[in-house]
Formats: structure tokens, sequence, C-alpha cells
């Protein structure tokens, strides 16, 4: 028996002959429907927060000479908002995911947009808030430790539904996002 490929446009119903669908179509439509490792996905979040880590400690380095505490607050608010657009840096993928050959794709399995990489990340974020909060005098004493509390308790909760592979609570906030296998891993685990 004749195998065919199955992105053949004989395997697509509603495809024309010779019909071919734009490149952007083509790059989702090899993304695997089965759901990565939780190994996979936890080294490509450590990568993306390692990077995001050094060049916010540098940042601050820097900012806190120049502005004093309110530079640690706004490299803090940069840390935030890196981890928010992380998964939409590279067409999708961090630069984690784009080692190990995930990316972030939306309902349909499609690329997402920015608002639902802030959606999705906006769990995660939380612990950048509370290191912004902290640098303020007296109420940042406060706030810091529960905002940070906050934060390790939502962290531990997206690790219990990945692990027990449920979609994450940011997940469902972008409107049913998803990490899929997609390309070649630039690092063979």
């Amino acid at each position: 028996m004749d195998q065919q490929h199955p992105r053949q446009s004989s395997q697509i119903p509603d495809a024309a002959p010779g019909y071919q669908p734009p490149a952007r179509a083509q790059e989702f439509a090899v993304a695997s429907s089965a759901a990565p490792d939780l190994v996979k996905r936890g080294i490509a979040t450590f990568i993306d927060f390692v990077i995001i880590a050094v060049a916010v400690g540098i940042l601050s380095v820097v900012l806190a000479f120049a502005l004093g505490r309110f530079g640690m607050m706004a490299a803090a608010l940069v840390g935030a908002v890196a981890v928010l657009v992380r998964d939409v840096a590279f067409q999708g993928r961090s630069p984690g995911k784009t080692i190990l050959g995930l990316s972030v794709v939306n309902a349909q399995g499609g690329p997402i947009t920015l608002q639902q990489s802030a959606m999705r990340n906006s769990t995660l974020a939380v612990g950048m808030l509370s290191n912004a909060l902290s640098a303020i005098p007296v109420l940042g004493l406060l706030l810091g430790p529960i905002v940070g509390l906050a934060a390790l308790a939502l962290c531990a909760y997206e690790i219990y539904m990945i692990a027990t592979n449920k979609p994450r609570l940011g997940d469902n906030l972008a409107g049913g996002t998803r990490v899929v296998f997609q390309g070649q891993p630039a690092v063979a685990l």
C-alpha cells in the first residue's frame, strides 16, 4: 500500500488539488499534538528564567547605581515584562523552547499573540512584581513578602497542573494555549 506524507493535499479534505497552504500555516501544521514531557518543559523554562535573571541582575546593578532603589524597581518591572512576552519573542518560541524544539500555540494550533503571551505568563510574572514592590520604602516591606508568597503558590500550582497533565492556569487565561513539539531540538536529551 502506498504511504503518503501526512501533509499531502490528498489527505486534507478541504484542499483543492495542488493547494499549498501559506508558509506560516505550514510552519504550525507540523506541530505535534502530543504534549512535551515535564522535563523538557522544565528545562526550557529554566533556560528562559536564567536568561531573564542575568539580564535583570545586570540592569539592576546599573540602574541601582544611577537611580538607587527606584532603579532596582525599574529593573524588576523590565523583568516582569520580559516574562510576559517571552513566548512571542521568536514566533511562539521563547529561547528555552527554541533550544528544546517546543512552541506555544493557540487553541487552533496557530501562533499566539502578544496578548495571549501576556495572559499565559501573568501567573509567572507575579514574582518579578514582588521584587519591584520590595523597593518601595515601608509599603514594600509589607507587600513584597505577601506578593512573593502568592507568586510561590502560583508557581507551585502551575507545576502541579503540568505534572498532572492538565492545562496550566495561564493557558486557560490565554484561551487554551498549549506547548507542543515543533521542529528539531537544538539539543538532544
